[in-house]
């Protein structure tokens, strides 16, 4: 029922900005007949387009799915965009006719579309491009607490690659080359690694499982675990070498770590989990490193932990969808000092979900060099 009405709202609200592009290109472009015909059955279909590709997935068609991909989510991108554009040149037009009252002419709004569609092109091929360059955020974190010897180690951090239609193969070697680079004693994945149907994807975990870190590999699940479908999400984390973490704890390399699942699987009612989960934080006057990994950027400082890593917003991915994602999560990318010992680092996420776009959002994997004080 709950995804039924996110459909209901998704279509009406998609639906409403495609009507919303339609009248502006049809107030500048006059057409009418059969030409405006062609573009509302086009529309259409681009809004249906999320819909489609799924039922293509799952019968395994996949070439069509991927094009219809491209098409549809490139366009989802344009169409938002254009929205907001439009709007800001359009709002100007009328508060300029406060001091012009003959500004409101019809010249004047088709050279507004125009420059709209202008400018949200260009956005949109730079967002297309850059959503392919991985960026690497390095971090130094000092710390009283325990750590192996020499007194560091390295913690890399992937997020949000979402494998699946649009991300793998040579996409996801690009992803996992920066890793490689980065030199993990530690890789941990912070959920959404995984996206949509997951048999056509199940080799891409070879890829994964060739990095091998010193001291292991540890994920979570995130929403979209739950969304493709849990036990082949959990499958294919395995086969990729990854400890998965579900409520539970676990100890490496002297850091004491916790993996909470994604709140998701319990709207689902898939998490057979306790809600209790105060037994996996240790006692506040503890030695240990206490890494927590957690999807969604939600906060409990009345927790025991000393840095928390999540991701989950992509940092809005697409310009301007982070003022959006800032009213449910405040901290919503980047480092922040919490009280006392406590830090969090939300990564923007290495991949793209729905528009393979990102707009002042880069990709980025996080490398974490961890150090104690002693250590010069």
């Amino acid at each position: 029922m709950q995804m039924v009405l996110f459909l209901l709202i998704f279509l009406s609200l998609y639906g409403g900005i495609n009507l919303y592009f339609f009248r502006k290109a049809k107030d500048a472009l006059h057409f009418s007949g059969k030409t405006e015909g062609m573009i509302i059955a086009v529309l259409i279909s681009l809004v249906l387009a999320p819909l489609i590709i799924r039922l293509l997935e799952k019968m395994h068609w996949e070439t069509p799915a991927r094009i219809i991909a491209y098409c549809g989510y490139v366009w989802m991108a344009f169409v938002f965009l254009f929205f907001f554009v439009h709007l800001a040149l359009d709002a100007s037009r009328i508060a300029y006719r406060f001091f012009d009252p003959d500004a409101g002419g019809v010249i004047l709004k088709n050279i507004l579309f125009s420059l709209a569609v202008l400018v949200t092109l260009t956005a949109v091929l730079y967002g297309f491009f850059d959503a392919r360059k991985i960026r690497v955020q390095t971090l130094e974190i000092q710390t009283d607490k325990t750590l192996p010897q020499p007194g560091k180690i390295r913690i890399v951090q992937i997020s949000d690659v979402h494998i699946g239609l649009l991300i793998r193969g040579r996409r996801l070697q690009t992803i996992l080359d920066r890793v490689r680079e980065a030199q993990p004693d530690i890789l941990i994945s912070t959920g959404d690694l995984l996206d949509g149907e997951l048999d056509n994807v199940m080799s891409e975990a070879r890829q994964l499982a060739g990095i091998k870190p010193l001291y292991g590999k540890y994920a979570v699940t995130g929403n979209h675990e739950f969304y493709a479908g849990i036990e082949k999400s959990l499958e294919f984390t395995r086969q990729a070498g990854f400890e998965i973490l579900r409520d539970e704890s676990t100890k490496a390399a002297g850091l004491h770590i916790i993996g909470l699942d994604d709140p998701t699987g319990r709207k689902m009612d898939l998490s057979g989990k306790s809600a209790d989960l105060s037994g996996l934080f240790p006692d506040k006057n503890s030695k240990e490193f206490v890494l927590l990994l957690k999807h969604q950027p939600t906060i409990r400082e009345d927790k025991n932990f000393d840095l928390q890593l999540s991701g989950h917003t992509h940092g809005g991915q697409i310009f301007p969808f982070m003022l959006m994602t800032r009213i449910f999560f405040p901290e919503n990318f980047g480092y922040h000092q919490l009280n006392g010992h406590q830090s969090v680092y939300i990564s923007k996420g290495a991949g793209t979900w729905g528009p393979p776009i990102r707009l002042f959002a880069p990709p980025e994997i996080t490398v974490i060099n961890l150090k104690n004080k002693s250590v010069i």
